[in-house]
């Protein structure tokens, strides 16, 4: 059945991390030294580094700094992460572009599970294009699973890089099911499209469009029936002149 395999993909792919490359990236401890980081403050797991598409000389790379890395009793850590955000110069490793957040991510009951570079087209204006973080997080019961995916915009400013969008969920997915069959289960996968045609504050408006997906399993005889139905909300964000709301 569909959702029992995507339980079976929340438990088990959401814990694989994407590929690092700390130890073979020169960049990497190139930027660490200027930043007076050491390997070891750092999360390698959740560290994470992309060239912009659209330019090939700069480089994008999420920094998780430990702040508070503690076990919880649990076999897990508690972990709060500080975020180093950086547009670094492929060729000479100058710091182009620098965003720094205290305390950003928290990782406990609702595990840290990956953070990705999202370089899709958010062009919100003629001059301006956004890059996004996303940060996935994944709980740890089996009858009650649960992930949700948060995603943020950034955009260079000055020497700067500045968040126009903050921890906005465009994924979720939760429920609760006896382990055998019965169970009720809602995921809602937000799409976000850029409005071209209607701008506030100078950039322009984020049509999000989500579908939502209820499922419904009973036991019939020996089988497992699912019943599924599926709707849909649009939404509009605007800048405000500092952030989209």
């Amino acid at each position: 059945m569909r959702i029992f395999l995507l339980i079976f993909l929340l438990s088990s792919s959401y814990g694989f991390s994407q590929e690092r490359n700390i130890e073979s990236s020169v960049l990497a401890k190139n930027i660490f030294a200027k930043l007076k980081l050491k390997q070891g403050d750092v999360n390698e797991e959740l560290y994470v580094e992309k060239v912009l598409p659209n330019m090939k000389s700069q480089t994008v790379m999420v920094i998780p700094k430990y702040r508070k890395n503690e076990p919880d009793g649990y076999g897990n850590y508690y972990l709060e992460l500080d975020a180093y955000i950086i547009i670094a110069d492929n060729t000479n490793g100058k710091i182009l572009y620098k965003y720094y957040e205290e305390n950003a991510w928290t990782s406990d009951a609702s595990r840290l599970s990956s953070i990705t570079i999202n370089t899709g087209l958010f062009n919100l204006n003629s001059e301006t294009r956004a890059f996004g973080i996303n940060v996935s997080y994944q709980g740890s019961s089996q009858p009650n699973p649960n992930h949700h995916t948060d995603l943020s915009l950034f955009v260079k400013s000055n020497q700067s890089l500045k968040k126009v969008l903050s921890n906005y969920t465009t994924e979720t997915f939760g429920g609760e099911w006896d382990m055998k069959c019965v169970g009720e289960f809602e995921q809602v996968s937000s799409t976000i499209i850029v409005d071209k045609k209607r701008k506030t504050k100078n950039f322009n408006d984020l049509i999000i469009k989500d579908k939502i997906t209820k499922t419904i399993n009973t036991p019939v005889n020996d089988d497992c029936i699912e019943k599924e139905t599926v709707s849909s909300k649009t939404l509009r964000l605007k800048f405000n002149g500092t952030e989209y709301k």
